[in-house]
């Protein structure tokens, strides 16, 4: 079976694309520039593609039988109108455009990696696929519209599809926000957090990819979409601490009051304001690490035996490793 991955040189797409091609699959890594940090097994075939170009994507699809579409703008933390542009092209405009592909290239089934985002930013009770879509950000608005364009096309007939609603996605080799909160933590910069209550639900990327392959491999119709996570919700408290053990800190004498971190996130927006350039810390930050947003895999672990075999404490030390490779 060929399988076209798009966004295959991001961190998700790397991981996926080399374990596509050690089971077996006939896999077409589809980047939008080659460079040299890219390495893929020889018998991959890489081919570049922009997504905001329609016949590109005509030629990365054709004589695929699965297409999974990771190419996408991803959310920022300050979001401007330019931002907003770009989310409509790249991932509304840019989704079009691989399904025109997939249809005229004969694809059978395409896998669209969207966002919790669609649902707001931050809930108190577990959110699961009967959630009304209400999306906060235009990030949010711009995945969710890509999700009804997949609703879409699968209306006419001929190509099914689902859309996997994702929360933040980590494992080794992604410098995203947990790296950075890693070399923060090791560098003494990162204050003992107050311990609340939170949940927060994460995925790992190779509990992603086996939710992925399930889907890929399954004969049956799939659900329009699906939210997969890690098999639970974790505290910013359990974060905090497994990361400050794996750096080799010893456990926190004290703590700053969570009344104190919301004063200086408010300090931290009206600086904003005023500077127009990023504080360390505001209110959507402070929410981000304190507020809850959790999720449900169940629908998906129903429908095609998703069990999330690793959990976030299961990745530590390889994100340790990872991290202190990268300091040589």
């Amino acid at each position: 079976m060929r399988v076209l991955i798009t966004g295959a040189g991001g961190f998700i797409g790397e991981h996926l694309v080399l374990r596509l091609a050690r089971e077996g699959y006939q896999v077409r890594a589809c980047v939008h520039r080659r460079h040299p940090e890219i390495s893929v097994p020889s018998e991959v075939q890489v081919v570049e593609g922009d997504v905001r170009n329609r016949s590109s994507m005509k030629a990365a699809a054709s004589g695929c039988e699965v297409i999974v579409h990771l190419a996408g703008k991803a959310h920022a933390i300050h979001e401007v109108r330019a931002d907003e542009d770009e989310y409509h092209a790249v991932n509304v405009e840019g989704t079009r455009h691989v399904l025109d592909g997939a249809v005229a290239g004969g694809a059978r089934r395409i896998i669209f990696f969207s966002s919790v985002k669609v649902f707001g930013e931050s809930s108190q009770g577990c959110i699961d696929e009967s959630a009304s879509p209400q999306p906060a950000t235009p990030y949010g608005r711009s995945k969710w519209e890509a999700e009804q364009l997949l609703n879409e096309y699968s209306a006419r007939g001929g190509l099914t599809s689902s859309s996997f609603r994702l929360p933040m996605v980590y494992g080794p080799s992604h410098k995203g926000n947990l790296f950075r909160m890693i070399a923060a933590i090791d560098r003494g910069r990162f204050p003992p957090l107050p311990q609340v209550p939170n949940r927060r639900s994460l995925l790992h990327v190779e509990n992603l990819i086996d939710a992925t392959l399930l889907a890929i491999r399954s004969g049956g119709p799939l659900r329009p979409c699906y939210v997969v996570t890690d098999a639970r919700p974790y505290s910013i408290t359990e974060i905090y601490e497994s990361l400050r053990k794996g750096t080799g800190k010893p456990i926190a004498r004290w703590r700053v009051p969570a009344r104190l971190l919301k004063v200086a996130a408010r300090f931290g927006d009206v600086l904003e304001r005023i500077t127009r350039r990023s504080s360390p810390l505001t209110s959507p930050m402070l929410e981000k690490l304190i507020g809850s947003a959790w999720y449900s895999s169940d629908a998906i672990a129903q429908d095609l035996g998703y069990r999330p075999l690793i959990a976030f404490t299961d990745a530590v030390p390889e994100m340790i490793r990872f991290y202190r490779a990268s300091l040589q």
